[in-house]
């Protein structure tokens, strides 16, 4: 079969295999991870798995008790889709605490986000000023 030519954009590459998960956060929790999402450019689903997994590294960071329950006032739920293997950490994590997996995700992105600078993020887009000139072949 011939390729085809048509000179359309082919979308970015797959990041593998996915499981969602709905992480219950406390408010501020949630303020602090749309930020940080704005902030890189990237969606509130993309830097939550990444906060999760940064949580996962830091495992002794989590509290000795965590809440049983959030209540709806006081929490928000969040959609986070995370690698497979993470999915299986954060899975035996909660079956070890005897926690729902969203009290137990949610504290793990809490974590994540205390170490939030250690993580690799995107160059912000920088736009052209009235200073700044395009380069040209002679500079």
């Amino acid at each position: 079969m011939p390729r085809r030519s048509s000179g359309r954009a082919k979308g970015r590459p797959s990041k593998g295999s996915r499981v969602v998960i709905f992480p219950r956060l406390p408010l501020a929790v949630e303020a602090a991870l749309k930020d940080l999402a704005a902030r890189r450019g990237l969606t509130w689903s993309e830097v939550g798995a990444d906060l999760v997994s940064q949580g996962l590294q830091r495992i002794s960071e989590l509290p000795a008790t965590l809440p049983a329950r959030y209540t709806a006032a006081d929490s928000s739920a969040l959609t986070v889709r995370i690698p497979v293997a993470d999915n299986v950490q954060v899975r035996a994590l909660a079956r070890d605490l005897d926690r729902n997996l969203s009290i137990v995700s949610g504290a793990l992105i809490e974590i994540g986000l205390r170490h939030a600078f250690e993580m690799p993020g995107q160059i912000p887009v920088q736009y052209m000023t009235t200073q700044e000139r395009p380069l040209t072949k002679a500079s």
